[in-house]
């Protein structure tokens, strides 16, 4: 599962697709075990990936509604997908028709939620029954979403095959 990666190529997107697959799984692992913040920080790193890779395969897309100043930036670090720019390029993705802004928000909740835990003034959860909704609802996306902008083989589909499964018996516990 795991590549060297020292171009931004067609092994990068395999490997960010793996990736937030993988961590998707980690997510339902992680919460199951109890683990709450750490299953938030991983449902939080399945997006980051999924905007890389998605990012990368339609970068010329996006550089085509892009504002000039941006261009550069774009194309030399966009993939990397930094945290404060997490809506910004979900925002771009959405101008050509990929429309994940609300993972993205969900993400950036449980992001706070994972440094943060319960603290009234700075976390958006009050139970752990609100933190394991937002994780169901983006874990239970990815697949479809990798499913619909990407190729895949037999190891990304048995991957999405074992998330479904497990969003299922993981969504019968709330």
């Amino acid at each position: 599962m795991e590549r060297d990666l020292y171009q931004v190529n067609e092994d990068y997107l395999y490997a960010r697709i793996l990736e937030s697959l993988a961590d998707s799984l980690l997510a339902i692992e992680l919460f199951e075990r109890g683990f709450t913040r750490n299953s938030a920080g991983k449902a939080f790193s399945a997006v980051k990936s999924l905007i890389s890779a998605l990012i990368v395969k339609h970068q010329d897309k996006i550089l085509e509604v892009a504002d000039e100043k941006e261009k550069d930036w774009l194309v030399k670090k966009a993939h990397t997908v930094p945290t404060h720019s997490m809506k910004a390029l979900s925002n771009y993705l959405e101008r050509i028709g990929i429309d994940i802004d609300w993972m993205v928000d969900k993400a950036l909740n449980l992001h706070d939620y994972q440094y943060n835990g319960f603290e009234r003034d700075f976390s958006f959860y009050r139970s752990k029954d609100d933190v394991k909704k937002d994780i169901i609802k983006i874990v239970s996306k990815i697949p479809e979403v990798i499913l619909k902008y990407f190729k895949t083989d037999g190891e990304i589909s048995k991957l999405v095959e074992e998330i479904k499964s497990k969003v299922e018996k993981f969504s019968k516990s709330l």
